[in-house]
């Protein structure tokens, strides 16, 4: 499971600029490889996405400051009901494995108590919660949320191209929608780590599409369909952009969600940014019609986003948030 990988070919995890989508051009091109992307590692870096470097930094910056705090003062943003705040290392865990050597951050589309969603207890929706004693802190990691939000709507377009579908199909479907983002603290390894225990141990992503920030260190590694793990490091001016298991469903396994893991391997700590793009919580997904035909029917029923991905939240962690059962 440690053996290092080899680096990831450009023909395995390409680089796509999206100058055409962001600047307005014509995105036909650019479409036709990201459903190239798709159909192979679905891992995929993207340049030219409109973010300035200083938005990266900053949030960089800060979220060091929030993890370099002793334990007990990022206790006191414990993550609620809301799923908003501190998740502490070992809460993550998939069956049989040891728990992920990693501490998070979560924040999302912050929503008053007064909310109709809110009020009526709809899974991840409510209130960001932030620490009080943290000067400086929120303001730049919400510039950089919303900076992701506004790209990601931007790829919603660029995948319907690709799947001959209106511009519009995935949009319409985030009018208020349960995005994750999460501010992410790998550890350094001690000697007495496990050597099975890994930053986060192999899994796929439940929702649609996540973009992922990367420092450095990298330690992203991702398994290709025949079963051979490759990494996917740290590329300057670059997000990372995978699917999840909602696409997957979506485009009937034309689109794959593929299992990755991340490595720490430096000895240091290590940080990263994953976005969630998750859509509204009553979102429909069903098979597309552009994905079922002669030989190839559709594989799965229709179910809700916000229904799945918070029964695969709920699987995968030991902590649950006060006030809540497992489902």
């Amino acid at each position: 499971m440690n053996a290092i990988p080899r680096k990831a070919s450009v023909d395995e995890v390409p680089i796509l600029d999206l100058g055409p989508l962001v600047g307005g051009g014509d995105i036909s091109k650019l479409a036709r490889e990201l459903r190239a992307a798709c159909e192979g590692t679905a891992f995929f870096y993207v340049r030219d996405h409109g973010i300035p470097p200083a938005v990266l930094d900053t949030v960089f910056a800060q979220m060091r400051r929030f993890f370099e705090r002793p334990v007990e003062a990022r206790m006191t943003v414990l993550k609620d009901r809301f799923h908003r705040g501190y998740l502490p290392v070992g809460t993550t865990r998939y069956p049989g494995r040891q728990p992920d050597l990693k501490d998070s951050f979560d924040l999302g589309l912050d929503l008053p108590l007064d909310d109709p969603d809110v009020a009526a207890g709809t899974p991840l929706y409510g209130p960001n919660q932030w620490p009080t004693d943290l000067p400086g802190f929120r303001a730049p990691v919400e510039r950089y949320a919303e900076s992701v939000r506004t790209l990601g709507m931007q790829l919603l377009r660029l995948f319907a191209v690709s799947l001959d579908l209106a511009e519009d199909f995935f949009q319409k479907l985030y009018r208020k929608p349960a995005i994750v983002t999460r501010l992410m603290h790998y550890p350094a390894p001690e000697a007495t780590t496990p050597d099975d225990m890994l930053g986060a141990s192999q899994h796929t992503d439940f929702g649609v599409i996540t973009i992922l920030a990367q420092d450095p260190s990298g330690g992203l590694e991702v398994r290709k369909p025949d079963g051979e793990w490759i990494g996917a490091p740290y590329v300057e001016g670059t997000f990372v952009v995978n699917l999840g298991d909602l696409m997957h469903r979506w485009t009937n396994d034309f689109y794959q969600s593929n299992p990755h893991r991340v490595v720490n391997r430096l000895g240091r700590a290590r940080y990263s940014i994953p976005t969630f793009f998750n859509p509204d919580h009553w979102a429909k997904v069903e098979v597309l019609p552009t994905c079922v035909g002669p030989g190839r029917p559709a594989k799965y029923e229709p179910v809700l986003a916000g229904e799945y991905v918070t029964h695969k939240i709920k699987t995968n962690q030991g902590y649950r948030p006060p006030n809540e059962t497992a489902a």
